[in-house]
């Protein structure tokens, strides 16, 4: 028998709604109970996979887990599930109604289990709504034919349509597990932390503004820059439900999916955030030799932001479509009302007052979303690049750059991260 929950935010109706996505799927096969009246033949799951798989789910096979190793492995797939993509939890083994958290619901039966005593769905569906990126979740139980009736809960199926609702699936170059360069711009990579991996490929171009831009800043000199080596920049600005360091008081923001702020460069990021996803990358043997997480230089970012454009904003040279591509000191947060608003901009309109949730907006040619607005990002350098939701028009400009202290920390100011091979970018004067 077949139990599909179907947990979606209203957030999911987003501006590029119809763009494919990424998924992840962790099945947990629990057959050979110690009680003898409620062990289950070996179940062939190569059908499922291949089922799975054929929907777009990368997944992970974990069999015959006791209450605690079923618990963690669900936190810990929770945290990882991919940014603005599918998660699912597909359990195969037995449930039953019972109590978890004080609350009655159905509870998984790990091999350890008696009836009525097990993992709650309420608590795995929990985690999936909290942590990691997804913006859609799923829960399939399929449990034998005998089992107990199902708790009346809302959003259950009883088969598998669910998923051929789920549109078009993303490809990712390589599993999770490894990392390879890409081969052309806009290639995708999937992460082990749930992040996605936008491909830019070598080549050359002009950073700056020339001196007919309207609203540059002297500080804006053209130079010729040569990308020597291709790199990874991070799909999203870095959500919550991904950072693994503290957040600060002061920050906006509570969703998984919002972007982190608050952070200063030097501290937060670097030393407690990139540091140890190199170690662990090191440990795993997760990136080729050479190879680092990291913030993206200067030259990088302006490289990735512009995307093979030459205009003021990579959609144009004028700032009129701005609202369906970044999140800037519009007419909403003007309406307000608040002190600090008083310079947005009266007409345009980009529906959020303060932050949005990352992918919010459309994505720029090589598929990066948010590079402009939003929350300003943190380059290697320690400038801020790209504006944000405080920022007018003028400042979301692809060459406009603001020096920050290494350990400043602002409510507008976040972080993107590449993957890159050692330095990638020469500034070269024309």
């Amino acid at each position: 028998m077949l139990r599909i929950f179907h947990f979606s935010a209203a957030f999911l109706l987003f501006a590029c709604k119809a763009s494919a996505e990424h998924r992840a799927a962790l099945v947990l096969d629990v057959h050979a109970y110690e009680a003898a009246e409620l062990t289950l033949p070996k179940p062939n799951l190569q059908p499922l996979l291949t089922r799975l798989e054929g929907h777009g789910f990368q997944c992970t096979v974990k069999r015959n887990l006791d209450n605690n190793q079923i618990k963690r492995e669900v936190e810990g797939f929770a945290s990882r599930t991919p940014v603005r993509g599918t998660a699912l939890v597909y359990f195969v083994g037995r449930a039953a109604p019972g109590e978890y958290l004080k609350k009655k619901t159905l509870c998984l039966l790990d091999v350890k289990s008696r009836p009525s005593r097990g993992l709650g769905v309420n608590f795995v569906l929990d985690q999936l709504q909290a942590n990691g990126g997804s913006s859609r979740n799923l829960l399939i139980l399929d449990t034998p034919d005998d089992a107990s009736p199902v708790l009346k809960i809302p959003d259950l199926h009883h088969d598998e349509s669910v998923l051929e609702t789920l549109g078009k699936p993303s490809k990712a170059l390589s599993p999770p597990s490894k990392m390879i360069p890409g081969g052309k711009a806009g290639d995708e990579w999937l992460g082990p932390r749930g992040m996605i991996y936008c491909w830019c490929p070598p080549g050359s171009f002009i950073m700056g503004s020339p001196q007919s831009e309207k609203g540059r800043f002297l500080d804006e000199e053209q130079r010729k820059v040569e990308i020597q080596e291709g790199f990874w920049m991070a799909k999203y600005e870095w959500p919550r439900g991904l950072w693994r360091g503290n957040f600060n008081r002061s920050a906006i923001g509570s969703h998984k999916l919002d972007p982190v702020n608050m952070v200063s460069q030097s501290k937060d990021t670097l030393a407690r955030e990139i540091k140890p996803m190199n170690e662990a990358a090191k440990k795993s043997d997760l990136l080729p030799s050479g190879w680092e997480f990291g913030l993206p230089s200067a030259p990088q970012w302006e490289y990735a932001a512009r995307a093979g454009t030459t205009t003021t904003y990579f959609f144009g040279a004028e700032h009129a479509q701005i609202s369906k591509y970044a999140n800037f000191a519009d007419k909403t947060w003007f309406d307000t009302g608040e002190i600090y608003a008083n310079h947005a901009h009266r007409s345009l309109s980009d529906g959020h007052a303060k932050i949005a949730k990352v992918g919010s907006f459309k994505p720029n040619p090589w598929g990066v979303h948010d590079i402009l607005g939003n929350v300003a990002e943190w380059t290697d350098s320690a400038y801020m690049r790209g504006g944000s939701w405080v920022s007018t028009p003028r400042n979301c400009r692809c060459a406009h750059r603001q020096k920050m202290g290494d350990r400043d920390q602002r409510n507008y100011l976040g972080v993107r991260m590449v993957i890159r091979k050692n330095s990638t970018a020469t500034p070269k004067k024309q």
